[in-house]
This record gives structure tokens, C-alpha cells and sequence, in this order.
């Protein structure tokens, strides 16, 4: 398992060859996020206001938009998310990988937040017994960021890792075949104010979990524009 840091604490992993980045995100964004995923799930009207499951395959409580409340949120929110997808970017137009940026844009062109187009994003409400399948996003890019675990996951995961295989509450991703030497899927287990950064085809799968309370993640799709 190949993994590069940086720096600026971004860490990219390099396992079967579509790119995963690892880094941290503002608590001051989690804190926002997070009130609002507060004030749409936790009123009836608002949940059915701002659903997304129809949108989604998730077997999941919840998946509800994210209504922006004022410039100044949207101005926080954007800024993370489309400076997140430059980092990834130019990673990959760094290891000569960025083909597509490339066709669109040439190889002499730089990318800045001007050239992310963010085209949805949602909360996603989880709860015990409950999971997302195998499935891909829309989009250039896409990223899943970590919100609020059950305040009992710790020791579900210490007893769950005594396992052959620990899955509970983790996301999988797949690439490829599984074949001699080498592995198909690469498991995380997820981490509050943790974003996930893989290219949109990446499929990726959330496995289910058995304690008590809420875990909570965002996710978006990105374009590319120029």
C-alpha cells in the first residue's frame, strides 16, 4: 500500500491506481455542517423539504441537501471544498495523470477554485444495521467528509479489529480485480473532520455498524471547468 504526504497534511494513496487524498478539514466548517444538518433532520417538515434519498442508494435513515443559509456559510462551505479539489488536482497534474484536466484545459494551465464547478452535496444520517451499497458518484470528483460518530463506535471498533476482517461503519472502495499479490478494495474507518477526496467513478461502499446514535458524513461531486 502506497501512501504519500505532504506538507500541508494531505495524504494521498496510491492503491490500485485511481488517487485517494486524506486530509483534514476546518473545524469551523464541521461546526457549520453539522448545525445544519442539526436543523434539517431534526424537523419533520425540513427533512421532506430538502430529501435527496430519491437521488441516492443509500439504506439509510436520512440524505437531505444542504440549504445554504447565508453568503458568508456559502463563502466557508465553497472555499474548503473547491480548494480541497485544486490540492487533489494538481497532485495528479504532478504525477502526469491528469488526462482529462488536461484534454480540456492543456498541460501548461494551472487550475484555481475557478475551475471547479461543486454540483451537489448532502448529509448523509446513519444508524445502526444500516448501509450504503456499492456505487459510484457523478462528476470529476467526489468526496466524503465525517461529521459525528456514535459516542460508543471506539469500542465497537476495539472489539470489531480482534475480527479477521473489520468492516463495521468503515467505507470501501474497489478498483480492478482481485489477483495474485495484489487486492481490489482499501477499507478507512472514518474520523471526525476527515475528508476523503477519489475520483468520481471510484466505486465505494459503507458498511453497517451496531451501536447506538448517529453517524453522520457529507458528501459532493465536482466538475471541472474551464
Amino acid at each position: 500500500m502506497a501512501k504519500k504526504k505532504n506538507q500541508n497534511h494531505q495524504r494521498f494513496h496510491e492503491v490500485f491506481s485511481p488517487t485517494i487524498m486524506e486530509c483534514g478539514v476546518p473545524k469551523r466548517f464541521i461546526d457549520l455542517v453539522n448545525s445544519v444538518g442539526d436543523e434539517v433532520l431534526n424537523d419533520e417538515k425540513k427533512s421532506v423539504q430538502y430529501d435527496w434519498s430519491h437521488k441516492l442508494v443509500g439504506k439509510v435513515s436520512k440524505e437531505v441537501q444542504i440549504p445554504v443559509r447565508t453568503q458568508d456559510d456559502r463563502d466557508l462551505l465553497f472555499k474548503v471544498m473547491r480548494e480541497a479539489c485544486v490540492e487533489y488536482l494538481n497532485y495528479i497534474i504532478k504525477k502526469n495523470r491528469a488526462y482529462y484536466w488536461y484534454k480540456i484545459a492543456g498541460k501548461d494551465t494551472k487550475p484555481t477554485v475557478d475551475n471547479i464547478h461543486l454540483t451537489h452535496s448532502w448529509i448523509v444520517s446513519q444508524y445502526a444495521g444500516e448501509y450504503n451499497p456499492y456505487h459510484h458518484h457523478s462528476g470529476d470528483l467526489s468526496a466524503v467528509l465525517y461529521l459525528k460518530l456514535p459516542p460508543n463506535m471506539e469500542n465497537e471498533w476495539r472489539t470489531e479489529m480482534t475480527d479477521h476482517y473489520p468492516t463495521n461503519g468503515f467505507i470501501e472502495f474497489m478498483f480492478g480485480e482481485n489477483q495474485d499479490m495484489r487486492s481490489d478494495t482499501f477499507k478507512f474507518k472514518p474520523e471526525v473532520g476527515k475528508m476523503l477526496m477519489f475520483p468520481s467513478y471510484l466505486k465505494h461502499f459503507v458498511y453497517p455498524f451496531y451501536s447506538e446514535g448517529e453517524r453522520r458524513s457529507m458528501s459532493f461531486n465536482a466538475h471541472f471547468k474551464v
